[in-house]
């Protein structure tokens, strides 16, 4: 869409922008190629298609993680320099106008980028883009989306304002121009109307004077005294050049200066084949010559008054006065406002004097020109506009762009051509893009307050739901969002708080009777596995007491199993209550890892001889918590044993590796199932449901409690299934030496 000649506004941004985020980088890239191919054949160069493919694919970029109008203007940061400097170097158009082009775009993309931003806001196209929407313009807050609406409807008339301003003032301008134009082409046409009727005045008074000489003394004068009467006649006449007596036969009779061109005598020259000649014996009456080549006394372009010596009616010679060209160029000059240049024409199409270029040796026609093709349609009193470079690319050809005003002379067929430059981009382009973005900035100056006032009044209330809703979260109990001391005004954000305020009372509430109960249970376990620890103890130590003589040997190992497994659910039991009541705690000390892990490993794997131990432990020292570190080892070992009921190898690995600590058991067994590896890490829960492990003895706490105190160490700890069955578990603990702390 034109602005106003020369500029564009480009309406494939409103094609572009939407892609960016809907349709990712190189899919909008692809569309800013297809939507601007078409500036490429109208303005004659590629860089507006190339600087719009960029702006798409760094918005489809940028939109993963910004909304449209942030990224864009992330983007312009360095779009405006590389629209600069293609078109100030590439295009070649001046510094002044590649900027207000570089920032004619930044606007022309900023209300598409708006646009599309209020609209992925609205209800109904989030329901039916949402597959589309990138992660971060999935959620907004409702000051952006308010701010962002009302900067819109701010917008969108400042622009339509802005643009029909500015077509306005281009139209002032161009009719200021025409003014100025005709106003001097007229000055200029008196100016020259004046001086060429001085001219012929100076020659038919002249001719009178030889005449009346002739009359007195019976003879023509002779070339000596014509001579002296020339000299003063050049002397005491500003618009002389030279003066001249000819003959009815054309021949120079006397001249003056007597000198001609290269110090050579104008005396003897024949004028005969001159037109003017032709003219002034045909008609008998003064004439003014069109633009001719000088000769004799004259270089260069050259035109000439000229009168006839009429004695008793009988043509006797002429008078000629070559006027002052480079005098009429100088005065002409004067008139002239800047930038603008003025040629005087005569009815053959030759310039008498053009004041933007040094005349040459010969007259220059414009026949056959641009410039007299232009010419001649253009009115012998009016305006027209011009391309100097019709082919250039179209800021260029704009700002090269020429006015022409035309004014007739009282000599029939001459006329004076005025030419000005209509710098588009410089008084036109620049002063309405300078006011529009004056007036865009102001809006946005204005803007912020306002946004900021209804966004505050709108979001403030719906701000304290969610910060007390977060609060909540993080574990506070007595949260209110509105309380007694707040008041909104809005009747709907009122019942919000209110309604809010009570679920968090009775939520509240809730979280004291749960926390009742679970304490009640906590305690529970505690007292019982206490109770249920003391006896366990005696028992074991009086088995381990009886002499084997009296029991069979096999029987008191098998008590000793036996208790020995009581004694670990009734431990887990414990960890389990302590981790609940948040009792559970660690006593780190220096400590050789591979020595725990060999003694743990070796000591489960003497009770399972179907199952091959293979260790591969390096040295790792570190400070850790001994005790609950047997406990990790002993139940990843006593899985790897018990999920591997036909046997098999069982691994176990201990190696620093990045800093860290990495113990690894592997084992050849059932696997992880279904359910994969996270969820065993539950309480209570154990791979149970496969039917080769439905008889595997214990209460799924093991993973629960080892995670745990792996957490606690700072390290972490995973399962993953191994290529050709079985189970990898991973455990990695990072040094924990205070002294480096």
């Amino acid at each position: 869409m034109e602005l106003i000649p020369g500029i564009d506004i480009l309406l494939g941004f409103f094609v572009i922008i939407p892609a960016a985020p809907l349709l990712g980088p190189w899919c909008a890239g692809l569309a800013a190629g297809i939507a601007t191919a078409v500036t490429v054949q109208l303005w004659g160069h590629p860089w507006a298609m190339l600087g719009a493919m960029m702006e798409a694919v760094v918005l489809g970029g940028l939109t993963r993680r910004y909304w449209p109008l942030q990224a864009d203007g992330l983007y312009w940061l360095a779009g405006i320099p590389y629209l600069f400097i293609s078109y100030h170097l590439g295009v070649d158009v001046t510094a002044t106008s590649a900027l207000a082009i570089a920032f004619k775009q930044g606007l022309n993309s900023l209300v598409p980028a708006l646009m599309t931003q209020v609209v992925l806001m609205t209800p109904a196209a989030r329901a039916r883009l949402w597959p589309l929407l990138p992660p971060a313009l999935r959620t907004f807050t409702l000051s952006s989306a308010v701010g962002s609406a009302l900067l819109l409807a701010l917008m969108l008339p400042l622009m339509l304002v802005g643009t029909l301003e500015g077509r306005a003032r281009y139209a002032a301008e161009l009719r200021r121009v025409d003014d100025q134009g005709l106003s001097t082409a007229h000055l200029l046409a008196e100016t020259v109307d004046a001086e060429l009727a001085t001219a012929q005045s100076q020659t038919a008074l002249l001719a009178s004077v030889v005449i009346n000489w002739w009359e007195r003394e019976g003879e023509r004068p002779s070339p000596p005294q014509l001579e002296e009467l020339l000299r003063d006649w050049v002397y005491h006449s500003a618009f002389a050049l030279n003066c001249g007596l000819g003959d009815r036969d054309g021949n120079l009779v006397a001249i003056w200066p007597p000198q001609g061109v290269g110090a050579q005598s104008a005396a003897d020259a024949n004028f005969a084949d001159r037109a003017y000649f032709q003219e002034v014996r045909g008609t008998r009456a003064p004439v003014v010559s069109g633009v001719f080549e000088g000769r004799a006394a004259v270089s260069g372009p050259v035109m000439v008054a000229v009168a006839p010596l009429l004695r008793q009616q009988r043509f006797e010679g002429f008078t000629l006065v070559a006027i002052n060209l480079p005098r009429m160029r100088a005065v002409a000059q004067e008139r002239l406002a800047p930038g603008q240049r003025a040629l005087l024409v005569d009815p053959d199409g030759n310039v008498a004097f053009d004041t933007g270029a040094t005349p040459g040796p010969k007259p220059r026609s414009l026949k056959g020109t641009a410039w007299g093709e232009m010419l001649s349609k253009l009115p012998a009193t009016g305006t027209r506009t011009y391309d100097t470079e019709p082919r250039a690319p179209r800021p260029r050809r704009a700002q090269g762009t020429r006015h022409l005003a035309s004014a007739t002379l009282l000599q029939t067929g001459w006329r004076v051509v005025v030419e000005q430059p209509m710098n588009f981009m410089d008084f036109g382009v620049v002063g309405t893009y300078r006011a529009l973005l004056a007036t865009l900035a102001l809006a946005l100056v204005l803007a912020i307050p306002v946004t900021r006032l209804l966004t505050r009044m709108l979001s403030r209330p719906v701000e304290a739901v969610s910060q007390a809703a977060g609060r909540m979260a993080a574990g506070e109990r007595d949260v209110r969002a509105f309380g007694t001391l707040h008041r909104s005004g809005a009747l709907e954000v009122e019942k919000l708080g209110r309604a809010f305020d009570e679920m968090a009372a009775r939520l509240q509430r809730h979280l004291e009777e749960v926390e009742r109960v679970s304490q009640a249970k906590a305690a529970f376990f505690s007292i019982a596995s206490h109770e249920l620890k003391t006896p366990l103890a005696t028992l074991k130590l009086r088995l381990q007491r009886l002499r084997p003589d009296t029991v069979r040997q096999q029987d008191l190992v098998l008590m000793d199993r036996q208790v020995d497994r009581l004694a670990r659910l009734v431990n887990q039991l414990l960890d389990v209550s302590e981790l609940a009541s948040g009792r559970l705690s660690l006593a780190q000390v220096p400590l050789e890892l591979s020595a725990l892990v060999r003694r743990v490993a070796e000591r489960r794997a003497a009770s399972a001889p179907q199952h091959q131990l293979t260790l591969k432990l390096e040295r790792v020292d570190g400070w850790w918590d001994e005790p609950r570190l047997e406990q990790v080892v002993y139940n990843l070992v006593d899985n790897a044993i018990r999920y591997s009921p036909e046997g098999g190898p069982v691994e176990v690995v201990l190696r620093w590796e990045d800093g860290d600590a990495l113990l690894e058991v592997k084992d050849r067994g059932v696997g992880l199932g279904p359910r994969g590896g996270e969820e065993l890490f539950s309480r209570a829960l154990r791979g149970g449901t496969l039917s080769t492990i439905s008889r595997v003895e214990g209460l799924g706490l093991g993973l629960y409690l080892s995670r745990e105190i792996i957490t606690r160490h700072g390290g972490s700890i995973h399962l993953a299934a191994r290529e050709g069955g079985g189970t990898c578990a991973r455990v990695r603990l990072p040094r924990n030496d205070p002294r480096e702390v």
